[in-house]
């Protein structure tokens, strides 16, 4: 279970102004206790709504108005960033509300967006329901057009980068064969340069992106446990890990689909077509 200590540090809050100059320009605006009531009030509608009746629904109360201060911090915001941006809360995306954009990308253009993206993602609501003790915030990040093929997810282990693998799992790449020591290469580089001792854990995976031609930027930090996606590892393998001292030097592991295999599940794929370069 994350302690206070592993929310607090893996807050995008907390992290933001220390690697700001290695990550994406991200505006973030403290969640006002009006709004975190009407994301809160809306979800509970939207469970009630299978049991009550419309007429019972209609006699709810109306949302508590946003204030004018916030509304145009927020608006600030939206034109700073060209009015496009990419919304998360201090320490997820509600990547599981896609469905509900344009596109199917999360891309925000006004609070009303927001609202929309919060209220329908379970991963954000599992955060507003669970998390205490530290203020709620909206992050907006500068949207930039991404391919997936460019996103990775890095996992390090007693401040030792141990595995890199495509946050696009299981799908075929087939540059990563010949690209693969040279996105080792680069992201070890990255890795000691700009974060290594500088984030203040020992045990975490951090998610990067690459802007072509070469510059890796940080997209996220999170916690490494049971509950962490590692896309192309998996836990059991990781845990052992977490004992055991290695050379700083020593290479990632760089896991990635070695051949193209249509649809198949993680495991299949895992077991029977992934490729590592070291």
């Amino acid at each position: 279970m994350l302690e206070i200590t592993d929310f607090r540090d893996f807050s995008i809050s907390n992290w933001y102004d220390k690697f700001k100059h290695i990550s994406m320009e991200t505006i973030m605006i403290e969640l006002p206790d009006e709004l975190l009531k009407r994301i809160q009030a809306d979800i509970i509608l939207a469970d009630d709504s299978e049991e009550e009746s419309e007429p019972e629904l209609q006699n709810q109360d109306s949302p508590e108005p946003l204030s004018a201060e916030f509304v145009q911090t927020f608006k600030n915001a939206m034109n700073r960033l060209n009015n496009s941006a990419f919304v998360k809360n201090n320490w997820h995306a509600p990547i599981d509300a896609k469905m509900f954009s344009f596109g199917n990308n999360l891309k925000v253009s006004n609070i009303e967006d927001v609202i929309l993206y919060f209220t329908s993602s379970g991963v954000i609501q599992d955060d507003f329901s669970n998390i205490k003790g530290i203020p709620f915030c909206i992050a907006l990040r500068k949207w930039i057009s991404l391919h997936p093929a460019a996103e990775f997810r890095c996992i390090v282990i007693n401040n030792v980068l141990r595995g890199i693998t495509p946050r696009d799992w299981p799908t075929y790449y087939a540059h990563f064969k010949e690209e693969g020591p040279r996105i080792i290469e680069q992201l070890m580089s990255f890795y000691i340069e700009n974060i290594k001792i500088t984030f203040p854990r020992e045990n975490y995976i951090f998610d990067v992106v690459f802007q072509y031609p070469d510059r890796p930027i940080v997209v996220d930090f999170g916690p490494l446990n049971s509950k962490t996606n590692l896309y192309a590892f998996s836990w059991k393998e990781i845990q052992p890990l977490m004992g055991k001292d290695v050379p700083e030097d020593l290479p990632p592991v760089f896991r990635y689909l070695e051949t193209d295999i249509g649809i198949m599940m993680k495991a299949d794929a895992l077991n029977k077509f992934a490729k590592c370069h070291s």
